[in-house]
């Protein structure tokens, strides 16, 4: 016996049911009808094909209910309960059809399993999935001594409508993947194949629609501009290329049907990469749960069968994606990697394909949308207050660096600076910091900034409100501008809305000090006006300009109620401009004396992620003493050239680096008690090492020892 058909969930079928599906099979047999120990080869053949090929003892289950559909409604019902395996069966073998979608779900009794990862059915449905219990035939009269083979059962068929069958020619490659060959491709009765021409009699190979895995959008090739892969439960994946790109789409979108429940149909248009993972949220849950997850652009979405609706993950906030070891217990039922999401103010999520390849595929999908974002304003990476992270981080810059600056936004960066800063932006916002140093100074930064907003596609005040906003630019009833104003502001979309407001916030903390930057209100809005209304398109055309000055100044003198700014909002603004000023100012209070030591929580990463330690701080513990303290406790398996630890306050807005001499109690201590719930100590890779070796390489490139002095206060 070929022992490798048993898979676990082969067995786990036999243990839990057994020989007690009988009872099923035999229901309506009378004892002088089973075969005698004797009987003959033909007798037992015979009995065997009653029993089971037409169904002649057992006791169908159809007649409980009202009808086919009924029938189908209950598998339904139980294919996602692992303990009703035996209901499961009898349903089946009573002509319940586990393809078929139940309208009030929008998914079959296999997509259910799936969708709730019960290996024991899904098995069932797969072992049955050329059978066709819907109907019984009768079976032929028996002639002792007539060996001749009863007519077969038809072969199951998925009742496809026209919109479920294709056919027509691709180009595919061969295992090599060197060079493309014309196959002729047809999809229908839940497979895909394909063969050498149309009028060949013979399938080179046939893909089961319930062993795909996975599709997606493919690189082009030199000659194939429209290429596609589809993935198998193996691992192994079929790389095609179409003549057009709409007949690319159209295979696309009917053969990812078959992987899809009926409710994310409508999301299949223009997809990037679609197929099942097992998703588990949190770093301590062992609750994995099997989904059909569909990547387009920059979201990634899956049907919820506890919500029943769709969920959607923004990968524009996404501000992490790695791919994790799992342990070694895990390691016999799942792929061995895992990867990782991580979002602000969520706990993390973790996804695993069933083999490393098409983890591997969903990996790259993901990782890609984090780069090269363009000048579209709803493709940028965005902050968890949705804000672009390249508008978040030039600001950030400027509050902590160039607040009391002279000319602040009127006067223009070098333009190569300039070029180099947005460039590294756009490629990867994330990663980047912009730091006051030999590369940049305030107004590269600054320009950079403008620029971007001059270079959106769509204007950040957008072209299709531009008329509205100067006319009501030009009201004399100051309550009724207002009032227009505040509209306008909700006719944005979010993303525009949110940076709007943003920005609006930053340019009045700006000109509050106007008295050593000479930027007052007037002054600001005269660069902004037309960089945020009219950008690359001229919008406004000539003469347009002091409209759009009028706006933006507007703007800033009303913010409070344009926005509609809560009290709550407000004193965290209040909050932090105080901050501001003191660290401007160089007037941070010295640290009180420290007494005892501490225990203090500190944060691996962002404290969004919620992975959080718990440490004991004396009062004399410097910086490198406790992350050596983190390494031996196995608390943290990084090098310590490699982590640093991270003071961050005002909710997140700022942070800096602690020097390695520096004692982090004091500094806890001297926290404003007004503040210090939204002051957090994390711990995380050091992103200064790179732009330190930068320094090394260029300065000192024969020495061999290197050595850096003081302290880098207030790195963004």
């Amino acid at each position: 016996m070929d022992i490798n058909v048993w898979t676990p969930a082969l067995q786990e079928i036999m243990i839990t049911v057994g020989n007690k599906i009988n009872a099923f099979w035999e229901a309506r047999l009378e004892n002088f009808k089973k075969p005698k120990p004797d009987a003959s080869v033909d007798v037992r053949k015979e009995f065997i094909e009653r029993k089971y090929k037409y169904r002649m003892f057992c006791k169908s289950s159809l007649s409980a209910f009202s009808g086919q559909e009924e029938l189908d409604n209950e598998l339904c019902r139980v294919a996602s309960r692992a303990d009703c395996l035996y209901q499961v069966m009898t349903l089946l073998f009573s002509g319940a059809r586990f393809r078929e979608t139940n309208p009030e779900v929008g998914m079959s009794a296999l997509e259910i399993a799936r969708h709730a990862n019960i290996p024991s059915i899904m098995e069932i449905f797969h072992l049955n999935k050329d059978s066709d219990f819907t109907t019984q035939r009768p079976p032929p009269r028996y002639i002792p001594g007539n060996t001749a083979e009863a007519p077969s059962i038809p072969v199951h068929t998925r009742r496809d409508t026209d919109e479920d069958r294709k056919s027509g020619y691709l180009f595919k490659t061969g295992v090599g993947r060197k060079e493309f060959q014309r196959r002729y491709c047809r999809l229908e009765n839940g497979t895909f194949s394909y063969s050498v021409d149309e009028k060949s009699p013979y399938v080179k190979n046939t893909i089961e629609g319930i062993d795909i895995q996975i599709i997606g959008e493919s690189q082009p090739r030199p000659g194939n501009e429209h290429c596609f892969e589809m993935g198998v439960v193996s691992g192994r994946s079929y790389l095609f290329s179409a003549e057009s790109a709409e007949e690319k789409q159209e295979w696309m979108y009917i053969i990812a049907k078959f992987l899809t429940p009926q409710v994310m149909w409508s999301y299949l248009s223009n997809f990037d990469l679609v197929g099942h993972l097992h998703k588990k949220e949190g770093s301590t849950s062992t609750d994995w749960r099997r989904l059909t997850f569909l990547l387009k652009g920059k979201k990634l979405s899956f049907f919820s069968a506890e919500k029943d609706c769709m969920e959607d993950l923004d990968l524009r906030k996404l501000t992490n994606s790695y791919v994790d070891n799992v342990g070694p217990d895990e390691r016999q039922t799942m792929t061995e990697q895992t990867i990782c999401l991580c979002f602000p103010d969520k706990s993390r999520l973790y996804l695993r394909s069933e083999n490393k390849e098409h983890s591997d595929r969903w990996h790259t999908a993901i990782q890609n949308t984090l780069f090269d974002c363009g000048t579209s304003l709803e493709n940028q990476p965005l902050t968890k207050e949705n804000v672009p992270v390249i508008v978040n981080e030039c600001i950030r810059f400027v509050e902590k660096n160039a607040l009391k600056t002279e000319g602040v936004y009127r006067l223009a960066g070098v333009k190569s600076k300039v070029n180099q800063i947005l460039q590294n932006l756009y490629h990867n916002a994330r990663e980047v910091r912009l730091t006051l140093d030999e590369d940049y100074i305030v107004h590269d930064v600054t320009s950079a900034l403008k620029q971007y907003f001059r270079e959106l596609d769509d204007p950040l005040l957008t072209s299709d409100l531009y008329n509205q906003w100067v006319k009501n630019s030009a009201s004399q009833d100051n309550a009724s501008k207002i009032r227009k104003y505040a509209e306008l502001v909700k006719e944005l979309p979010e993303v525009n809305r949110n940076t709007l407001k943003e920005l609006i916030i930053h340019l009045n903390d700006v000109s509050d000090n106007k008295q050593e930057n000479k930027m007052e209100t007037k002054n600001l809005a005269a660069v902004f006006g037309p960089t945020l209304m009219s950008g690359k398109n001229s919008v406004g055309g000539f003469g347009a300009a002091n409209y759009e000055i009028s706006v933006i100044g507007d703007l800033m003198l009303n913010y409070a109620a344009i926005f509609e700014v809560t009290q709550e909002e407000q004193n965290k603004l209040d909050a932090k401009r105080i901050f501001l000023a003191r660290l401007s100012e160089n007037q941070l209070l010295p640290p009180p004396p420290v007494k005892n030591d501490m225990h203090v929580t500190l944060y691996i990463g962002p404290k969004s992620e919620n992975e959080n330690i718990d440490v004991q701080i004396s009062e004399s513990m410097t910086t490198s003493e406790l992350i050596q303290t983190l390494i031996d406790t196995n608390k943290i398996n990084m090098p310590p050239s490699q982590v640093s630890v991270f003071e961050v306050i005002c909710n997140g807005e700022l942070e800096r680096v602690f020097n390695p001499h520096e004692k982090i109690l004091a500094e806890i201590l001297s926290w404003d008690d007004g503040m210090r719930s939204d002051n957090y100590i994390c711990i995380k890779s050091n992103y200064l090492e790179k732009k330190i070796e930068k320094v090394r390489s260029r300065t000192i490139c024969n020495a061999t020892d290197f050595t850096m002095l003081g302290a880098i206060h207030y790195s963004p």
